[in-house]
């Protein structure tokens, strides 16, 4: 299977934030979107654009450093044609040993996938 890696872009806070990843990480079906989160998957936010009747499936972490890698694999999420979505990441759960977020996409595909980092202390 084809990793396809997906840098996360960080956001300002109070900020209208222009400078938005333009990068198209397009990830077909049987395809892992691999977010580089370096192990901080708190405030992490992915976004899915639908290019077919897709799903996106996030892979539980391993431990360590996961504490709950024991939860599993999250059911599989719906991505439409011509939709987009937004997801805040439960901290933790899917990072993986090498600090990264593992997502494999199904159905159709493929889904334009992209990763922002909330900002911190706020």
């Amino acid at each position: 299977m084809v990793d396809i890696a997906v840098a996360v872009t960080s956001l300002t806070a109070n900020a209208l934030s222009t400078a938005l990843d333009t990068t198209t990480y397009s990830v077909a079906t049987g395809e892992f979107a691999v977010i580089e989160a370096q192990g901080a998957t708190r405030g992490l936010i992915l976004t899915f654009d639908g290019d077919a009747a897709s799903t996106v499936t996030l892979i539980s972490g391993d431990e360590p450093p996961s504490e709950n890698s024991g939860n599993g694999n999250s059911a599989a999420l719906t991505v439409a044609n011509g939709k987009q979505y937004v997801l805040e990441l439960e901290a933790g759960r899917f990072v993986q040993s090498d600090g990264t977020v593992r997502i494999l996409v199904g159905g159709t595909g493929p889904v334009n996938v992209f990763a922002y980092a909330a900002a911190k202390g706020n």
